[in-house]
């Protein structure tokens, strides 16, 4: 499974672009509190190779065999339609939750991206096909030349107003993927309350969505073919 972390990045670039004074939610989903210790990583299953040649990519092996992260059955039923989670827009009790990683694999009829973040609790997200991705807060269209754009948008993501060296690059776009059809992942820094994602694929697919935590990831998978 391809493993990409960003490296620090220069603050004064973000705040250029106007992000993190302007529009930053006043309400915190919770009181501020130190960014938990690094952990390990989830891992991925045998069958998932880190991306040739790719300096970020390091192998990854499985540290719970029961989580659906790991198993190679679907996180639920494939569909193009819009989904969400019960609880959406609510965030309950969630705490410095940011992007730190995606990881990709490809299973027997359908490839998985998670996208790690560090921070406790279970955001709730909601899904969808977009033909005009843009990028919160500004509005800039995202292009990564690919057919298709899944959005993805997470409800209880922290405030954006101190800058973790650990999270993933603001507007990064991930293409050295382990997939067959996510062409890109394009990642924002929390907003809002609120982390959007983009998967560029080479068209519209079926797809399932699933939250988990303890660490939270948002595992998303991609049919590629009839099942």
């Amino acid at each position: 499974m391809a493993t990409h972390r960003t490296p620090p990045r220069i603050v004064a670039i973000l705040c250029a672009a106007g992000l993190w004074f302007t529009g930053c939610g006043t309400e915190d989903q919770t009181s501020p509190q130190p960014s938990p210790s690094p952990t390990t990583p989830e891992q991925a299953s045998p069958s998932d190779s880190p991306t040739t040649g790719s300096p970020t990519a390091t192998p990854d092996e499985p540290t719970d065999e029961q989580s659906p992260e790991t198993t190679l059955a679907p996180v639920g039923e494939f569909s193009t339609e819009n989904q969400h989670s019960s609880g959406w827009p609510e965030y309950g009790e969630t705490s410095n939750i940011y992007p730190t990683a995606v990881r990709t694999a490809v299973h027997d009829g359908f490839e998985r991206i998670v996208i790690e973040h560090a921070g406790t609790g279970q955001p709730s997200f909601f899904t969808q096909y977009t033909a005009e991705p843009r990028e919160p807060g500004i509005g800039t269209l995202v292009d990564t030349g690919s057919g298709a754009y899944l959005e993805v948008t997470l409800s209880g993501t922290t405030d954006p107003l101190d800058l973790p060296p650990d999270m993933l690059e603001h507007g990064a776009h991930l293409e050295d993927l382990d997939t067959q059809a996510t062409e890109a992942v394009v990642s924002f820094a929390p907003w809002e309350a609120t982390s959007t994602y983009y998967l560029g694929l080479d068209q519209q697919r079926p797809y399932a969505v699933s939250v988990l935590e303890s660490p939270v990831r948002v595992v998303i998978d991609i049919q590629l073919e009839d099942q």
